[in-house]
């Protein structure tokens, strides 16, 4: 630097300057808010002109996100959104054949009817607590009365 010539300095000056310009406009357009909201909207208008499927695919799983949370918010007002609900003993569907008269045609459809619960293991649960339930409430009952008998005699 010390034996340059006065235009290779004049020269370094001017690009130094020019890269200096170069970098507060490279920090003005990062700043620009809007500018940078209308590019990703025109780069995102491109993209969905030249394939469209990853827009598609993200609005997809937007909907589906939103769907679920309308469908949970909705099942949890619902008794089969409760976990009371799992002490409910399933149905158990068994089929009726359909009776063939004398003449060999049949009497109606075939359908399909509820089996009765009592073999279901949860069934006989739910009945032997309300079983005890009871008998606890009688046996309250009772020791209520003995207090207040004891209480006024």
């Amino acid at each position: 630097m010390a034996n340059d010539s006065l235009p290779e300095l004049e020269l370094a000056n001017v690009r130094t300057r020019e890269r200096l310009t170069e970098t507060v406009r490279r920090l003005q357009r990062k700043a620009d808010v809007p500018a940078r909201t209308r590019l990703a909207v025109a780069k995102t208008r491109q993209r969905w002109h030249r394939d469209p499927t990853p827009l598609v695919a993200v609005a997809m799983t937007a909907a589906t996100g939103i769907a679920a949370i309308v469908v949970g918010t909705r099942l949890r007002n619902e008794p089969a959104g409760r976990m009371a609900a799992l002490r409910e003993p399933a149905p158990v569907p068994v089929f009726k054949p359909v009776k063939v008269g004398k003449s060999g045609k049949s009497t109606g459809v075939p359908v399909f009817a509820r089996k009765d619960p009592t073999g279901n293991p949860v069934y006989q649960e739910r009945q032997a607590a309300e079983k005890r339930r009871k008998k606890d409430a009688k046996r309250n009952k009772r020791a209520v009365k003995r207090i207040t008998k004891v209480a006024k005699g």
